[in-house]
């Protein structure tokens, strides 16, 4: 698995947010997996807000990376 740990220096930084908020939907579909495989429902519903909370924080990411790309206007 290659790490989201950046190189001081590199230009990989552009995207960084991206490749995060891709590792923590994948996250996400892990936890739904397990809601819905396990038969105890305490642990399901643990589960699945676990995963709600996941994309919640990777559409965190996303917008932030929109808001870094987007040119600022001199003002």
């Amino acid at each position: 698995m290659r790490s989201l740990v950046l190189e001081p220096g590199r230009r990989s930084a552009i995207g960084f947010f991206m490749k995060l908020a891709k590792a923590i939907r994948k996250q996400a579909q892990t936890a739904e997996r397990v809601a819905s495989a396990t038969a105890d429902t305490i642990v399901a519903d643990e589960m699945r807000s676990l995963a709600r909370a996941f994309r919640s924080q990777a559409e965190i990411l996303k917008k932030k990376e929109k808001k870094k790309k987007k040119p600022s206007r001199p003002g």
